[in-house]
C-alpha cells in the first residue's frame, strides 16, 4: 500500500498528460501482495520507482523484491515490476499480464499460489467475466 501512495503522489505532481496503471495480486499480508505491476507512460514515475537501480544510461524499467514475513515457514519475497511504455495497455490486458506474472513469481517460491485469492480466478476488468484458468 505504501508503494501505491508514492505512485499516486508522483502522478499528482506530474499532471495528467501521461498515464500509469498499477495492479497488485496475490495477497501475502494485509499490506503486501506477491506482485505489484506498474506500467507508465511517465518516465518520471520510472525514475522515482527505480532510483536505487544501478545502471548506466536511462532506466526504463526495473524489478525490486523484498522479504515478507508470512505464516509460511519458508522465506517469501514480494516483487514489484516497473516499466515504461509508449502506450498504456487496457485494464484487461494489464490485469492478465499481472496475473500471469503472479503465477510465475509464485511458482518460483515454495508457497501456495495466492494469485486467485480475492478474485476467485475472475478478471475484474472484464465486462462479461472471463475466467482465468490457471
Amino acid at each position: 500500500m505504501r508503494h501505491l501512495l508514492l505512485i499516486a503522489g508522483l502522478i499528482a505532481l506530474t499532471g495528467c498528460a501521461t498515464g500509469t496503471r498499477v495492479v497488485q495480486l496475490g495477497p501475502l499480508t494485509p499490506s503486501d501482495s506477491l506482485i505489484t505491476l506498474v506500467v507508465t507512460e511517465d518516465k518520471a514515475v520510472v525514475s522515482q520507482e527505480c532510483r536505487d537501480v544501478h545502471a548506466t544510461g536511462q532506466v526504463l524499467g526495473c524489478k525490486k523484491s523484498w522479504p515478507v514475513v508470512t505464516k509460511n515457514p519458508l522465506p517469501v519475497r514480494a516483487m514489484k515490476i516497473v516499466r515504461y511504455t509508449d502506450a498504456l495497455p487496457s485494464e484487461m490486458a494489464m490485469e492478465i499480464e499481472a496475473h500471469e506474472l503472479c503465477h510465475a513469481v509464485a511458482s518460483l517460491q515454495l508457497i501456495t499460489d495466492p494469485c486467485h485469492v480475492g478474485n476467485d480466478g475472475h478478471l475484474r476488468a472484464a465486462v462479461s467475466g472471463p475466467v482465468f484458468t490457471r
